[in-house]
């Protein structure tokens, strides 16, 4: 579903839960960018996965996920990308 950095470990979240590893973001956005997108200076998503977009109250905005409940932040830097991409899945 998604890589999520936090400090110096990645959490690698797939169909039967999670995994930690010890990579960087950028090399898995290296070595599965055809496959991956940038959501957030910390985060990279499957887009096969992904749902749809919602926005809370204060207007931030959130990828939602088939299959799972957890929602992960959009950057507005990222934002624009990544709706642009959804217009072609």
């Amino acid at each position: 579903y998604y890589f999520l950095a936090d400090q110096k470990y990645i959490t690698v979240r797939h169909s039967r839960g999670e995994i930690l590893i010890d990579e960087t973001l950028k090399e898995l956005e290296e070595e599965f960018g055809d496959r991956f997108l940038r959501i957030h200076r910390n985060a990279l998503l499957a887009p096969q996965f992904l749902e749809g977009l919602e926005v809370n109250s204060a207007g931030q905005t959130f990828v939602r996920f088939k299959g799972i409940a957890e929602k992960l932040l959009v950057s507005r830097r990222h934002l624009s990308h990544l709706r642009e991409k959804i217009q072609t899945l």
